[in-house]
């Protein structure tokens, strides 16, 4: 809907974006129900005035010259969208309020190339890395996308937003767990750690998906854990093996908690175990590990282990191919690896002596 609320503002404003030309005008209310149904029956007008080729004669739509919607503007609005619909929303939410604190007196008009290139500068003068400066440009753009769907700027300006090219050197970090290591690790877990750890290696689920697990996504029937909420809002079933079997059937259950893993002292899901995690890697000797890793742990032993990418893919809930991409080395070196074991067939070398004697074709 083209409607929005400005600070300080008693009414809901609307604005619709025609041939080019935009245009607002106050709905008279401050009820959000009532201003999109206003909204509605303002724009079908406006449209059909336009395709008449009449002239709007409502004296208070103006052009979208004379607008001021200011950048604080959008990234309210833009905050309360990504609310409960991504799970990225603390992170977004702390460069978007960064980001309102430096451009919230200026207009969404006055966007253009050079204004994003200078962010990205400012931020590189400050050395921060790459990662994090393409992740505050990636921000910025997917706000200005919303700023178009909600017709709060023309596609000119979106155009010229779009242009601002990510910054190369990113460094993918993938850090996995050897077999050994794994075991070690599994071994120094404290006992409420250990099935959590081991879901973790055994599924790739992630951080999130495995703390709000509970038992109604579990089919130890069919073997097969369903998750609803995933970080790409895409349903995904994750299939139980016979590690993971012999662990979910192990723990007890409360027909008064919902969740599979939770701490008995609040019957509540745990939010929070970096302490007991880095207690764990402390005494396995495991040094620069985080806890997502174990989803690339489970990720790159698949693919040693022979499994395409594309199965991969589809177990870790990846809605790219291209994320999955970054253990296609993995797989490359373990086939290159994998001729090795010819080097002990004595028939398939000679010695240089007997190399000597070896007459010429």
């Amino acid at each position: 809907m083209g409607i929005y609320k400005k600070k300080g503002s008693k009414y809901y404003m609307m604005t619709k974006c025609i041939n080019g030309i935009k245009y607002f005008q106050s709905t008279g209310t401050n009820y959000k129900t009532e201003a999109q149904a206003v909204y509605e029956r303002w724009a079908s007008e406006l449209r059909q005035q336009a395709d008449n080729g009449g002239i709007v004669k409502n004296k208070e739509i103006k052009p979208a010259a004379e607008t001021d919607v200011y950048f604080s503007e959008l990234a309210e609005r833009y905050i309360d969208w990504v609310k409960g619909r991504q799970k990225s929303y603390n992170v977004k939410k702390y460069i978007v309020k960064i980001l309102a604190g430096r451009f919230k007196n200026m207009r969404l008009t006055c966007f253009n190339y050079d204004v994003l290139e200078s962010v990205q500068t400012n931020y590189i003068q400050k050395d921060f890395k790459p990662a994090y400066i393409n992740k505050i440009i990636t921000i910025l753009k997917h706000m200005f996308t919303k700023a178009l769907d909600w017709e709060l700027i023309d596609e000119e300006i979106l155009k010229k937003v779009r242009k601002v090219k990510l910054l190369k050197g990113e460094i993918k970090r993938l850090r996995y767990l050897s077999d050994e290591e794994a075991e070690r690790l599994v071994f120094n877990c404290e006992p409420y750690l250990k099935p959590i750890v081991l879901t973790a290696l055994n599924t790739g689920m992630r951080r999130g998906e495995i703390f709000g697990l509970t038992w109604d996504r579990v089919d130890l029937k069919n073997r097969i854990i369903l998750l609803d909420k995933t970080k790409n809002g895409e349903r995904r079933e994750v299939p139980i093996n016979d590690n993971l079997y012999e662990i979910l059937n192990s723990i007890v259950r409360r027909l008064d908690v919902p969740y599979v893993f939770f701490n008995p002292k609040t019957l509540k899901p745990y939010d929070n175990l970096k302490r007991s995690f880095a207690t764990a890697l402390s005494k396995s000797h495991i040094l620069d590990f985080r806890f997502h890793d174990l989803r690339h742990t489970f990720a790159s032993q698949l693919i040693m282990k022979g499994v395409d990418l594309v199965t991969v893919k589809e177990l870790l809930g990846h809605k790219d191919i291209k994320m999955t991409l970054r253990y296609s080395h993995l797989s490359h070196a373990h086939i290159k690896n994998a001729v090795n074991v010819l080097n002990k067939k004595s028939y398939l070398f000679l010695t240089s002596k007997e190399d000597r004697k070896l007459s010429k074709p």
